[in-house]
């Protein structure tokens, strides 16, 4: 009883002495197992309490296993030498805003220096943790299993430890069936292994899944406005070189992707708000409260689907990417990250488009631009042009017949509010069809106007040579995200080269040219004087 009572008051004491609210230490018993060489104490519970009524954190141990080798090694000099320290089926409840917390930092040595501790082994098998927002709601709330191993703790008499360094070889974390409710209350992301290792900084996710809690229709009606119903699923993601201070600063080596499945899908029936504003990536970076550096971000197989139901229809059209491998680079706020690394944030990327043809693209976005001013340049090689019909059909009264994409290139540059470039698109046997509009009366004559004020070219270059270059000119609408920004410039030099909006300029070509220049001589850049 008295050794209960004086290790009860001794780690009662040192616990009050590092946090400002009140810490609530108890053991129920101790129990001396001599021959086993081992100590077990049960029903081991802290509690920290926030203005003496509410309970802020909280840890419940069943048992606590200590064992050690040698008596006299173990117990000599004021110095403790264990094995093992076991904590099993531990539950703790922690506010997912650490700020919450309130510690006072250390003013003088563990354990105020009256003796030396060392661990071999630290573990934490089938412990539970609880993270909420608010105490009572669902919203904000983190729930996981978890398991921690501490290699050689040791706590020296008369030093204040700085680092995990100073206290153990190495602390490894793992997370199991991991489930996180967001706080807007529609979005839930469930995480079935997510491991630490401290030391080396690295984080590794498996089977990681974001997803809306509703269906893509039942999303749509809660909204009560055009939204993206965002579904995404990864299979692997490793962080390599992890720091962070709090939550004010994060810095990431690589970060690598595997087994990417995002699924968006917009419903259109419903109004886009006018007062709704999207930022881009380089604004989010600017305007964000969080130090962010990192170095690379590796994408490997990943799948891309899009689906949008047109304004007064409930077909769907499709948009998909599959087998998408690329590279981000430069992904930072810091100006001593831009000044040593330059100031473009680097997007390259290669997919196939509906499963046909290579689509390639390179983006570089300004940093220090104040009009998030960037750059597109990019390819697409030879498919059928009837794969689109899986989305124009669906949107418009018009089929593509027949048709074939035999060279296409396209750049394009401006900032968050418009785009301007050129698309050198070479296609042949070109034919469209318009469908029975099922509504004449309101939607029929506009599309028979169509037909009849529109001739279009079923082959560009034509026979003759003529090569018609298209204009990409678009002007962004801030409530919509890039990818709609980037999609609707590439249709604005679409519809140039085939002759529904005006051309960029018109070439006269010879059979053979252009076939041994580069894809940025094809772009326009570095021509001969003799092309000019």
């Amino acid at each position: 009883m008295k050794i209960r009572s004086y290790v009860v008051d001794s780690i009662h004491s040192e616990l009050n002495h590092y946090f400002e609210d009140s810490v609530h230490f108890q053991i129920e018993d101790i129990s001396f197992q001599f021959l086993k060489k081992k100590i077990v104490l049960e029903k081991v519970n802290i509690n920290l309490i926030a203005d003496q009524k509410d309970t802020l954190a909280s840890l419940e141990l069943p048992n606590i296993y200590i064992s050690w080798d040698d008596y006299w090694e173990t117990f000599n000099n004021q110095l403790y030498k264990f094995n093992t320290l076991e904590l099993k089926k531990v539950k703790l409840l922690l506010p997912f805003d650490f700020r919450k917390i309130k510690m006072h930092e250390a003013s003088r040595p563990s354990f105020d220096g009256r003796f030396e501790l060392e661990i071999k082994d630290f573990l934490v098998e089938e412990g539970e943790i609880l993270f909420y927002d608010e105490r009572n709601s669902e919203t904000g709330r983190i729930t996981t299993n978890y398991n921690l191993i501490a290699k050689e703790l040791k706590f020296v008499k008369g030093e204040i430890p700085k680092k995990l360094q100073d206290v153990a070889k190495n602390i490894f974390l793992e997370f199991h069936d991991l489930t996180y409710f967001l706080k807007d209350d529609i979005h839930k992301l469930d995480v079935k292994k997510l491991s630490f290792d401290l030391f080396k900084q690295d984080i590794t996710l498996i089977s990681t899944h974001f997803r809306p809690l509703h269906s893509p229709a039942e999303f749509a009606k809660l909204k009560k406005e055009e939204a993206n119903h965002i579904d995404i699923f990864l299979d692997s993601v490793k962080l390599k070189s992890l720091k962070w201070q709090g939550d004010s600063m994060v810095s990431i080596n690589t970060v690598y992707t595997n087994q990417v499945e995002l699924i968006v899908t917009k419903d259109k029936n419903y109004l886009l708000p006018d007062d709704k504003f999207v930022p881009i990536l380089v604004d989010l970076l600017k305007e964000s409260d969080i130090s962010i550096d990192v170095r690379r971000c590796i994408i490997q197989n990943m799948n891309l689907s899009y689906f949008e139901i047109p304004d007064g229809s409930q077909e769907t059209g499709t948009v998909s990417i599959a087998n998408i491998q690329g590279e981000i680079e430069n992904i930072t706020n810091r100006k001593d990250s831009i000044a040593k690394h330059g100031a473009d944030l680097v997007i390259i990327a290669t997919g196939d488009l509906y499963g046909e043809g290579k689509l390639k693209a390179d983006i570089r976005y300004n940093l220090n631009s104040k009009y998030g001013y960037f750059t597109v340049a990019g390819s697409l090689q030879p498919m059928s042009i009837g794969a689109i019909n899986q989305y124009l059909a669906k949107s418009a009264p018009v089929e593509i017949a027949s048709g074939r994409i035999d060279e296409l290139f396209f750049s394009y540059s401006g900032g968050n509010r418009a785009v301007s470039g050129e698309m050198e698109f070479k296609y042949s046997d070109l034919k469209i069809e318009f469908h029975k509009v099922i509504n004449e009366e309101k939607q029929g004559d506009k599309a028979l106007s169509w037909l009849a004020n529109i001739a279009l070219s079923q082959q560009n270059p034509k026979q003759n040579g003529r090569f018609r270059v298209g204009k990409i000119e678009f002007e962004r609408d801030t409530r919509k995200s890039m990818f709609s920004y980037w999609s609707n410039s590439l249709v604005s030099g679409f519809q140039s080269t085939v002759g529904l909006s005006k051309a960029s300029r018109i070439e006269k070509l010879e059979k053979e040219e252009k076939e041994d220049k580069n894809l940025w001589q094809k772009m326009g850049f570095g021509k001969d004087k003799d092309d000019e």
